[in-house]
């Protein structure tokens, strides 16, 4: 994947994945989450790192996604949610992975592909309770 591509890319990614499976794995509106997610690309392992969201009130069963993206398919087994996301331009790509609840946690893992490259993500998550409004939202807030 193109060095200047790969911020974007990843950051489309994770929050793709994340906000396609949020809703089935119990994330109930106004509760913050924190996950860390670890990212292989080209053989090459990133640092992993923390991302912060609040699920809202109105997100519903079906998550907001970018204009540009349509959730191709969700299914759930158990505790486990599994997704499939299409994109078109300006970031063409997919995303398909699952996550599998374990009570205040959640792991799981995806894949994202792009212009024939792809980037492996694994990723952990913790519910850290309410949703603060006075800080800044994560992917899924809307400010």
């Amino acid at each position: 994947m193109k060095s200047a591509r790969f911020p974007a890319a990843l950051s489309l990614a994770t929050s793709l994945a994340l906000l396609a499976a949020a809703p089935a794995f119990g994330a109930a509106a106004g509760e913050e989450w924190e996950y860390t997610i670890s990212v292989e690309s080209e053989g090459m392992k990133m640092p992993p790192y923390p991302v912060k969201m609040c699920m809202e009130t109105e997100q519903g069963d079906i998550p907001p996604l970018e204009s540009n993206c349509k959730l191709k398919n969700r299914s759930i087994s158990g505790a486990t949610t599994s997704f499939h996301i299409v994109c078109g331009p300006p970031e063409p790509g997919e995303v398909k992975g699952q996550l599998t609840r374990k009570g205040d946690r959640v792991e799981g893992s995806y894949t994202f592909i792009s212009e024939g490259e792809q980037m492996k993500m694994t990723t952990v998550g913790r519910r850290l309770g309410k949703c603060d409004p006075s800080k800044e939202r994560g992917p899924a807030g809307k400010g």
